[in-house]
């Protein structure tokens, strides 16, 4: 989640505009999710394996997606 804080730090230092910055952090997570789910748990053939990754990837989301609006909202009152 820290990753996603320096990410954006340096985005916005680049004069992204924020909708672009969530997108593009959207994405690579969305990307880093798939290829660990596919290096990772698609080796078996359980089902069971894929929906735990599934509610686990999908927990962590709100998490970072939650941090980083908080970032975004507070960045300025320091």
């Amino acid at each position: 989640m820290q990753f996603d804080i320096v990410f954006a730090k340096f985005l916005l230092n680049k004069k992204i505009p924020i909708n672009t910055v969530k997108y593009i952090l959207s994405t690579v997570y969305l990307l880093t999710g798939l290829v660990m789910y596919f290096t990772v748990f698609d080796k078996d053939n359980s089902i069971g394996g894929g929906i735990v990754f599934i509610l686990v990837f999908l927990f962590f989301g709100v998490l970072r997606s939650k941090n980083l609006e908080n970032y975004l909202k507070n960045r300025n009152k320091l």
